[in-house]
């Protein structure tokens, strides 16, 4: 019997990790599509109230009107309080935040950054947190729509350890809305279809809800920039599921000048890089046969998570292109049906498309964000809510 060999072929079948996140993600528009999107079942409400939890750095003139928007919200999940950590300030935040009626208490020593805050305040508060059932976290600009904070403690009373409610950007500019239509993507059709398939889905970093004892567990692990990286990755050991709450919704507004968007990804890629080189050992391990949660559900999430930004990866293969032109290609196009599919399920479908005409400034943000991650290995990348308002 005689073998066909084409070398053509086979080069480019050993580039098709290329394209593996593209291919995922089909696979993702296909289910979204054919399955729709699911809303979470409800469920009675914890007896015991949350902890709403706000790190805030230098956030006079943000923080006061953050405040005042949360406390009527408190009432949907009875029992809840507002906690506002003044980390390292140097401005009036917490006589702004104490002012608006949230219960504040000053951190001046120690490292700085979300993951250290939360440590902290859980070490310091312990009999509050203990009398509670989950703390959510949000950012100093946070905005939770009417109803979302109940739907929250419905998912946590239904037996959820971990919840994420769908982060909506608000943007004026159209870098803003650039630095968020990506992030409506991954919700509305990768957290869509695992939600339906009863796969995990990501935390995003704010508006988020984990009960107390968890998170007490997992907080002293927490040192890189990403913590929402690591507590997935540390949830997913402990099989620990996140349940994703599509009509829980928490506006966050995005940088609106490429400057503050090109920090902002700064950050994410500094603490991705951390994660990769700490936690190395951990991703390992989660791909082992034998484990309670369903691998295929683990495996998609770990590869969403770690091939990432993609656009860094569509200009890799834009690059390679000429070594590799059949996978190069084909991940190429999986990536314009991606974007154009996007259309479909986002609010503003015109805005949207008119957005991705300007899309080689997002590459540009982009590449501006990894200059700053490589060169800025040793500095905190603090970004303050205030400065992102145009």
């Amino acid at each position: 019997m005689k073998y066909f060999f084409n070398p053509v072929l086979t080069i480019n079948l050993l580039a098709l990790p290329l394209i593996i996140d593209s291919l995922l993600r089909a696979i993702l528009i296909i289910v979204r599509i054919v399955r729709g999107r699911r809303s979470c079942d409800t469920a009675t409400l914890p007896a015991q109230g949350a902890i709403l939890l706000i790190a805030a750095r230098d956030e006079e003139g943000t923080i006061g009107e953050t405040v005042s928007s949360l406390q009527p919200m408190l009432e949907e999940w009875p029992g809840s309080q507002l906690w506002i950590v003044a980390d390292h300030c140097e401005d009036g935040t917490a006589g702004e935040a104490a002012a608006a009626g949230a219960v504040v208490v000053c951190r001046s020593s120690g490292p700085q950054g979300k993951g250290a805050v939360i440590e902290w305040w859980l070490d310091q508060h312990r009999q509050i947190w203990r009398d509670s059932s989950a703390i959510v976290i949000l950012d100093a600009d946070s905005r939770l729509a009417p109803g979302s904070l109940s739907r929250l403690g419905s998912a946590i009373g239904g037996g959820a350890a971990a919840a994420q409610s769908f982060v909506a950007p608000l943007a004026s500019t159209r870098t803003g809305r650039l630095a968020g239509w990506s992030e409506v993507l991954m919700q509305e059709i990768d957290d869509s279809a695992r939600l339906s398939l009863g796969w995990p889905v990501p935390l995003r970093g704010t508006g988020m809800a984990i009960r107390c004892s968890l998170l007490a567990e997992l907080a002293p692990h927490l040192h890189t920039q990403a913590e929402d990286l690591e507590l997935d990755i540390l949830l997913a050991i402990r099989d620990v599921e996140v349940r994703f709450v599509p009509d829980a919704i928490l506006y966050d507004p995005k940088p609106q000048q490429s400057a503050g968007a090109s920090r902002q990804r700064a950050r994410w890629l500094k603490g991705q890089i951390d994660v990769l080189r700490d936690y190395r050992h951990d991703l390992l391990h989660l791909l082992k046969p034998g484990r309670q949660r369903s691998l295929p559900g683990d495996l998609v999430l770990l590869l969403l998570l770690f091939l990432r930004p993609k656009t860094v990866f569509m200009a890799l293969r834009l690059i390679l292109l000429p070594l590799f032109p059949l996978t190069a290609l084909t991940g190429l196009v999986l990536d314009l049906i991606y974007y154009l599919a996007g259309a479909l399920f986002v609010g503003q479908p015109r805005q949207y498309l008119r957005d991705l005409l300007t899309v080689p400034l997002y590459f540009a943000m982009w590449g501006r964000s990894l200059v700053i991650a490589l060169f800025s290995r040793g500095r905190q990348l603090w970004l303050r809510a205030g400065r992102w308002k145009a």
